[in-house]
């Protein structure tokens, strides 16, 4: 059973300086959080680099795989490549505080954070709202949706012969000039 735990970077023994952290995020990991997601498959690869500092550390994230998304358009399941970064400072205090999105704070004496919800965060905002496959934007797919879609759409029937203006209309444009 996956679990948030295994998703603390400990800094404790850790020299100064450069040291890199590799998660592998799938299914089960997105099942640790009470989310109703509206995407399947997740294949998700996350570096982070850890700068450790005197005083403070530094973190640097980089994220990039793929989900299985539905679009918006043809209603067909496809792999949509996401990507993201970010990069977080962490301080020490007397309590823990994460409501800046830049800089947290640990306890004093803290041996490891854990880094789960923002890479869950991370793995949500890289997902497009706008959800269109890849064959739609380039102009080859073969759906049946796209043919229902350019067979009622309302450009498709309108002859520019048979559709008059509204005399009134044509009144008001002479007022405009």
């Amino acid at each position: 059973m996956e679990k948030i735990r295994n998703y603390d970077i400990s800094f404790s023994g850790l020299k100064l300086g450069r040291h890199e952290f590799e998660f592998q995020i799938a299914q089960p990991f997105f099942d640790l959080f009470e989310f109703d997601q509206d995407f399947s498959r997740p294949d998700v690869k996350v570096i982070t680099v850890l700068d450790k500092k005197n005083n403070f550390l530094e973190l640097f994230f980089k994220l990039s795989g793929t989900v299985e998304l539905i679009c918006d358009v043809t209603n067909e399941p496809y792999d949509q490549p996401i990507e993201g970064e970010n990069e977080i400072i962490v301080k020490f205090g007397e309590d823990f505080d994460d409501s800046d999105d830049e800089v947290w704070v640990i306890p004093y004496g803290e041996h490891s954070v854990n880094v789960a919800q923002l890479i869950y965060e991370m793995s949500l905002l890289a997902i497009p709202v706008k959800r269109i496959h890849p064959d739609v934007l380039n102009g080859k797919s073969n759906s049946e949706m796209i043919e229902l879609l350019e067979k009622y759409s309302p450009h498709e029937h309108q002859d520019s012969n048979e559709e008059e203006t509204d005399p009134r209309w044509e009144a008001l444009k002479k007022l405009k000039k």
